[in-house]
């Protein structure tokens, strides 16, 4: 069983990998300094102890409504993944605002099934779909996130 954090965007329920995730913000209380002629799901770049970061809008990302950035439930989710663009910094850090954390949830990865039937926009961000007690958990791929060309 791995540990995975669930989340919500708007209706439907996602789920990372509790490894890649480094820490859980609140996204009302983080500048994020928007970035002029950038895509529209890249909100900004916050300073983070130091540390500037990308923050991505996920609802933005996956072609459905926004994450409220002013909303007491909304989050940022500061991921980390390896970035094979560059083998001196192994890790790229990012930033991804979300609706809500539910919490932490063990899951067998052996059920994750193919997730064949999804939005054009969400598939290529997905490692599949799993079924947890009856509700349909879409489980993300951090790497396919820091992989991404709209980087």
């Amino acid at each position: 069983m791995d540990k995975f954090i669930v989340f919500a965007q708007n209706q439907s329920l996602f789920a990372i990998d509790l490894t890649t995730v480094r820490e859980v913000l609140f996204l009302s209380e983080q500048q994020i300094t928007p970035v002029p002629n950038t895509l529209p799901f890249l909100l900004g770049l916050t300073n983070l102890r130091g540390e500037i970061l990308a923050v991505a809008d996920f609802g933005r990302s996956i072609g459905t409504e926004s994450t409220h950035r002013s909303h007491p439930q909304s989050r940022i989710l500061v991921l980390e993944a390896p970035d094979p663009r560059d083998v001196k910094l192994p890790l790229m850090k990012v930033g991804l605002a979300v609706s809500s954390v539910e919490g932490v949830q063990s899951i067998n990865s052996e059920n994750i099934v193919s997730a064949e039937e999804v939005s054009a926009e969400l598939a290529p961000l997905l490692r599949g779909l799993y079924n947890l007690q009856g509700r349909l958990l879409m489980i993300v791929d951090v790497e396919a996130i820091a992989n991404s060309d709209r980087w």
